[in-house]
């Protein structure tokens, strides 16, 4: 998986700096016996966005759910703004929810659906009809005010649910996976869409998902769960470029494992051969990790390049992926994929080739040998 972006994604996103607006402090969940969070402790700053990321059972859900008020911690604290919220009921909590689901209300129109909220708090007509009039222009459906959701496509019911989360002006959006039931090109599209919306307007939100491409391209900062534990939390750049453990590192993103040893005077070797890691590394057995597109691939008869790690090993096949050529070569007894733009595909040598496979050194990555 590769996320390219024009500059950093500090720069790029405009990573907030103001004071903590959601704060999660100890905060835990036991169903039974069963410890789904054992102590999970965070802040998201005003007018950020934060995903949840990681696999199915980790935790993100029902950490949503206990944001907003759907479930009851069993420990812990929820704070909004500097306003203790952890049991307070959902209508009380000033949030706005978009569902997998959209959940919309099949006999309203677009206009009626987004417009209940505000019913629901007794507002004056008039200010119901002028933010309903905003929200629509802001998701571009004021067009479509007057229809039924089944008369709408998935992309616009999606717009039509932000819209209704979104006009009762909450404190906080929380999104549950609002992109898995859209088709490939309309997810992203909706990315850049509700990554706009919330932008403009500077609201802090929220979301749970599995997807990495969604959590790395749309927000300032991810949470990586697993297992109801917080892996890392930081900035996609962090996430992806430092990876704290190695399940982040093959999670967000692919990743090549060669097994290793770094001897007493710190050096890495790998099938005997000294590679160059940055930073400090741990004595002893060790698993390298190196992204598959940050490495290259020629024959071994072929000049081989300087100042770069250099591993001989055996071309075992290649897959043709439209814009890549995914080669598989073994070393030693680790198999590993080099990915190629297909333009290369005609110099790409024979499987049962020797070749050479190449990287540098800052795209080492070195973890103790058995940490999860």
């Amino acid at each position: 998986m590769m996320v390219e972006r024009a500059m950093t994604p500090e720069a790029a996103l405009g990573t907030p700096e103001g004071p903590d607006h959601l704060v999660l402090s100890e905060v835990g969940m036991t169903f039974g016996t069963l410890d789904v969070i054992p102590s999970l402790s965070l802040s998201v700053r005003r007018g950020e966005m934060v995903a949840f990321l990681g696999p199915s059972g980790c935790g993100k859900t029902t950490t949503l759910r206990m944001i907003a008020g759907l479930l009851d911690p069993t420990r812990g604290r929820i704070s909004v703004g500097g306003r203790e919220i952890t049991h307070l009921p959902v209508h009380d909590r000033d949030m706005g929810m978009v569902f997998q689901s959209y959940a919309l209300f099949p006999h309203m129109t677009v206009s009626q659906n987004v417009a209940f909220g505000l019913e629901m708090r007794r507002m004056a007509k008039a200010e119901i009809r002028s933010r309903v009039e905003r929200a629509l222009a802001m998701v571009q459906l004021g067009h479509l005010a007057g229809r039924k959701p089944k008369a709408l496509s998935g992309g616009q019911q999606q717009r039509v649910a932000l819209a209704r989360a979104l006009v009762v002006e909450p404190s906080i959006l929380l999104l549950d996976e609002p992109l898995s039931n859209l088709d490939a090109k309309l997810r992203d599209e909706m990315r850049v869409q509700i990554r706009s919306l919330q932008q403009q307007s500077g609201i802090t939100a929220v979301f749970v998902t599995h997807d990495q491409v969604e959590a790395l391209s749309m927000c300032d900062r991810i949470v990586v769960m697993r297992g109801g534990h917080v892996e890392q939390f930081g900035t996609p750049n962090e996430i992806y470029e430092r990876p704290a453990t190695p399940f982040v590192a093959s999670f967000v993103g692919r990743t090549n494992r060669l097994s290793g040893r770094v001897d007493p005077s710190g050096r890495l070797l790998i099938e005997g051969r000294p590679v160059a890691a940055e930073g400090r590394l741990p004595e002893g057995a060790v698993e390298v990790l190196v992204r598959p597109h940050r490495m290259s691939l020629r024959a071994a008869a072929e000049d081989q390049p300087v100042g770069l790690n250099s591993l001989p090993g055996v071309l075992t096949g290649a897959t043709f992926v439209g814009d890549l050529i995914q080669a598989t070569v073994r070393i030693g007894g680790d198999e590993i994929t080099v990915e190629q733009l297909t333009r290369r595909r005609s110099g790409l040598p024979e499987p049962g080739s020797a070749v050479t496979v190449a990287w540098e050194a800052g795209d080492t990555m070195v973890y103790p040998e058995g940490r999860a």
